[in-house]
């Protein structure tokens, strides 16, 4: 009985020591998982406290293993955010699935990072005993992300003078999780452990063999190619699914690994091909497991990256050619007037052959370029005030020394912090236009002193007249009106008449009426406003033509024309009323 039950305990022993060696393999196996993986990892326990972190998680936040420890993870997480990260861990605790979010958070360095959550809940023996937390660095993408949204927003205005490039930092991941049970019972809760990881990562993993095929995958590889985890392990080769122009690479990657697995690289980027034949782009992290013809392999989709990555290639050489075929001259100046970038119409206006001589030799746009201090003074003093100036016109110097007027758009560039970056803005060359404005206003002066003496001369002309119709008037009143008198005195009854029609005309000599007619009716002949004056003073037609010498028929004729030229001939309208408003 007793030899039975010592080869019963050698038995039992023989199969725990089986099983802890199975265990521990399995538990190396997901500890390289976790070692190779993109992301950084962490447990929480059901106090929102870290029990685990990873050396990822311990490189990107700068601080150590010990600092981390039983600290909250709501620590790391900024005011605004910690709402909504409780809420998150509450749904997990309560075994819910939560989406992936993102967070973003200072390390010890006070950079500003960007991750993206990933909570899954540990489970032992049924019970929820923490959180399982996968988060991923999309720094580099949320950067990516702001520089593309920059370049949409610039497109009409101002161009780049450098094209942003994308960085996927590819980090070896080094992990080294002591063994913190020595029982069969730690080692079955390591293989747990390290399985929830692999399953529940946000990263796409699988394990080869030598000769490329798939013998473990996780749920995200069916995202990857579309096929299930049982239509993959040991049934389809990893090389299966990479495009046709990248496999002889592929290829020789893994006959070095074979070799030398030190000289093959552990990261690079690929194209696959899925079942439905649409490529995609990938980031391959990828490491040999020790004292096995294995390896594993992990991967990034970067698709979206590499088309945000050509668009602004794309962008960045339509905009480039747009800069250097410009008529207008292009630049970016510096804070303190150093030249940060020009196009060739830039140059070639101040006398350089090419942007690169013209930078090289001007250091101080402000006083090597300005001729005029106060007109560099004014346009600092708008761009101070408004930000932006438009259409000012400056006097600048040349290479030679030749001074041109030019009009330039400038505005300040800056970032979103409202922090100063440069100034940028195109200008044209005016020089001509200023020759002929200044031409226009020296013949605009001489017109305006032309103008002003012949105002004199008009003036001097108008006080002539006036001083020769008082000598007239004058000389009528004092040399001709006396003598008038007299012949009336010694008058015979026949020259009675006569007489009083001389003394008549010569008081309307002295009257605006005649003076009325020659100016508003040029086209009447001296024997019509004669005719007119008689027909106003009321004179029949017989005694005009008494005092004329001239036959009644001719007085009518000389009347109409009279009338048609004072365009009455068609009204009923008394003539001699009408000649009576004309005084």
């Amino acid at each position: 009985m007793k030899k039975t039950t010592k080869d019963n305990n050698q038995i039992q022993a023989k199969n725990s020591e089986h099983i802890q060696e199975i265990l521990s393999q399995n538990l190396n196996i997901y500890r390289l998982i976790a070692e190779n993986m993109y992301d950084a990892i962490y447990t929480l326990d059901t106090n929102v406290n870290f029990t685990f972190v990873n050396d990822v998680a311990l490189k990107r936040s700068g601080y150590t293993r010990k600092w981390f420890i039983g600290r909250s993870f709501l620590n790391f997480v900024i005011p605004e955010n910690k709402n909504m990260v409780q809420k998150s861990f509450k749904s997990v605790m309560m075994g819910k699935v939560v989406p992936a979010y993102e967070l973003s958070y200072i390390n010890s360095k006070g950079k500003s990072l960007w991750i993206e959550i990933n909570a899954t809940p540990l489970v032992d023996n049924g019970n929820i005993i923490g959180v399982l937390v996968v988060s991923r660095d999309i720094t580099e993408r949320k950067r990516n992300e702001e520089e593309l949204k920059l370049y949409r927003n610039n497109l009409e205005s101002l161009i780049e003078g450098r094209t942003a490039e994308l960085r996927i930092a590819n980090e070896q991941l080094q992990i080294e999780i002591a063994q913190h049970k020595k029982t069969e019972e730690a080692l079955r809760s390591s293989e747990a452990y390290y399985r929830t990881i692999f399953h529940n990562t946000g990263t796409a993993i699988i394990i080869m063999e030598d000769d490329t095929t798939i013998s473990l995958s996780n749920a995200e590889c069916e995202k990857f190619v579309g096929y299930r985890a049982s239509d993959l392990e040991g049934k389809r080769r990893a090389v299966e699914f990479v495009a046709r122009q990248d496999l002889e690479r592929i290829l020789s990657y893994n006959e070095l690994r074979r070799q030398d697995p030190e000289k093959a690289p552990r990261s690079y980027e690929l194209k696959i091909v899925d079942r439905h034949g649409n490529v995609r782009d990938v980031l391959i992290t990828i490491a040999s497991i020790p004292h096995t013809n294995k390896t594993i392999a992990s991967f990034l989709d970067i698709t979206e990256q590499k088309k945000m990555e050509a668009a602004l290639k794309a962008s960045e050489e339509k905009y480039r050619n747009i800069f250097e075929n410009a008529v207008e001259g292009i630049f970016q100046i510096g804070i303190n007037g150093e030249i940060l970038s020009a196009n060739p119409s830039f140059s070639h206006l101040f006398g350089y052959k090419s942007p690169q001589e013209i930078m090289r030799a001007v250091k101080d746009i402000r006083y090597e370029i300005y001729a005029d201090e106060s007109q560099r003074n004014e346009l600092r003093r708008l761009l101070d005030k408004q930000g932006f100036v438009r259409n000012f016109e400056v006097i600048c110097r040349r290479k030679d020394g030749q001074r041109i007027w030019i009009s330039v758009n400038i505005r300040a560039v800056k970032d979103n912090n409202s922090k100063f970056l440069f100034y940028e803005g195109t200008l044209v060359d005016i020089t001509e236009r200023k020759m002929i404005q200044d031409d226009l206003e020296k013949k605009s002066r001489s017109l305006e002193e032309t103008n002003a003496a012949l105002r004199v001369l008009l003036k001097q002309r108008e006080e002539d007249k006036t001083d020769l119709e008082e000598k007239v008037l004058h000389n009528i009143k004092e040399l001709v009106l006396p003598y008038i008198d007299k012949l009336r005195a010694g008058q015979q009854n026949r020259d009675t008449v006569i007489i009083d029609i001389v003394e008549s005309n010569l008081n309307e000599i002295l009257s605006p009426f005649i003076k009325s007619m020659a100016s508003k009716y040029a086209n009447f002949t001296p024997k019509e406003i004669q005719i007119a004056d008689l027909m106003k003073k009321g004179k029949s037609t017989k005694e005009i033509s008494t005092i004329l010498n001239l036959s009644p028929r001719t007085i009518d004729i000389h009347r109409y024309n009279i009338r048609r030229k004072l365009n009455i001939n068609k009204k009923k309208v008394n003539l001699q009323s009408y000649l009576l408003t004309l005084t």
